[in-house]
């Protein structure tokens, strides 16, 4: 297909009717998503298939030359959207179609748990294409349009398979997506890590020769640290004796010495403090980062995480509960919200949501399992300018 002439048109970006995500106190479009917002993911692919970018209000009507609608909160690459304008070809009978994630595969898996999506059906999400212009956008992303088909864009099965042993059942295995066409929506925060790991892939994939590290302005990398498959920004410090691996560090980000940083995406701004060790942990910017073993775990802007904190579970050979579902997940984390900051030893139940502004501190011989007031009487918390002794 001649992307430039199918492309040929506008890409509308759709305010999205979910204004902000829990707990991290701020839009979706705002989010990294394997370092990069939904926003930078749809201009790259706008990008690539010739189609220029405008963006409207839900309340707007789309322009007469749209050719893809999306809304702003939908991670699509270039790959994605090039497979869907060839997919609205091939459906030219359909006033308007919409992309779906092909169930059964790791990215409906990543993207359709806690009872966002159902077993052995697509998942739609915000992506549109066809006879889209001169309609309501409110109308288009509400549904309302009787001749709209769920296409699904369809890739790999692919998944890197990390071992988990001893935790959870035989094979002790987590899956994370590994795709060239990648697709999501993410609606609640376990979609936000997964997705986030899963666009980390596909970023790593499109690096050209899966370099070991890309020279950039004002990188600063010490001989001793050691980076292989990742992507570092402008204005990085790398000190002495780092570990950066299958990852992607912000611009001006500070790892400091003896750091250990695998399989995460470490948001602009943000620093560790020495001997941290994070693995699949995904931290928006501004964040300062410190301790001994945090994993899948993901954590909003200017959080303060101590060396201490640590997230545990009741035991082998069960998956984690995060809302009363089965996560998927025998291992995991939890996630702490908008400067938060986690004091010394402080201890979770994998799964936990910390809100936004919460300050946080637990004796080492107690945990935090629920953020009510019940389970909260062994910590301090604080919410904005009012602290609550509970």
């Amino acid at each position: 297909m001649n992307v430039g002439a199918a492309g040929q048109g506008v890409l509308v970006r759709i305010a999205s009717p979910y204004a902000v995500m829990a707990p991290f106190d701020e839009p979706v479009a705002d989010l990294l998503f394997g370092g990069l917002t939904p926003r930078a993911w749809v201009d790259a692919a706008a990008l690539a298939c010739g189609l220029t970018v405008v963006t409207v209000a839900s309340d707007d009507t789309l322009p007469t030359n749209t050719a893809v609608a999306v809304t702003d909160d939908v991670v699509v690459n270039g790959a994605t959207l090039v497979s869907f304008l060839e997919a609205r070809e091939r459906a030219a009978g359909h006033g308007v179609i919409q992309a779906g994630i092909a169930p059964g595969t790791a990215l409906w898996e990543a993207s359709a748990r806690l009872g966002h999506g159902v077993v052995g059906e697509p998942l739609a999400v915000g992506l549109w294409a066809g006879a889209l212009g001169g309609r309501k956008a409110a109308d288009v992303v509400a549904g309302r349009d009787d001749d709209t088909a769920v296409v699904v864009i369809a890739d790999e099965v692919g998944a890197v398979v990390v071992d988990t042993r001893p935790h959870g059942v035989a094979p002790h295995q987590l899956a994370i997506a590994n795709v060239e066409r990648l697709l999501g929506q993410p609606r609640h925060w376990l979609h936000v890590l997964d997705l986030s790991l899963a666009a980390l892939q596909t970023r790593l994939r499109d690096t050209p020769g899966r370099v070991a590290l890309q020279r950039r302005r004002g990188q600063k990398v010490h001989p001793t640290a050691r980076i292989e498959r990742s992507i570092i920004g402008d204005n990085v410090t790398i000190e002495a004796h780092v570990s950066v691996t299958d990852s992607v560090i912000g611009d001006d980000v500070i790892v400091a010495d003896h750091s250990v940083i695998h399989g995460s995406v470490v948001g602009a701004g943000c620093r560790t403090l020495v001997d941290t060790h994070l693995r699949r942990v995904v931290a928006m910017p501004g964040s300062t980062l410190s301790n001994l073993d945090m994993q899948d775990a993901v954590f909003g802007r200017e959080v303060f995480l101590t060396t201490g904190v640590a997230f545990f579970h009741d035991g082998p050979g069960q998956n984690v509960v995060v809302d009363g579902a089965d996560s998927g997940r025998a291992v995991l984390g939890g996630a702490i919200g908008r400067r938060a900051v986690l004091g010394s030893r402080a201890l979770f139940r994998c799964g936990v949501a910390l809100p936004a502004g919460a300050l946080v501190v637990a004796r080492p011989e107690e945990a935090v399992g629920k953020l009510d007031a019940a389970s909260l009487a062994r910590a301090a918390m604080r919410f904005g300018d009012r602290a609550t002794d509970v």
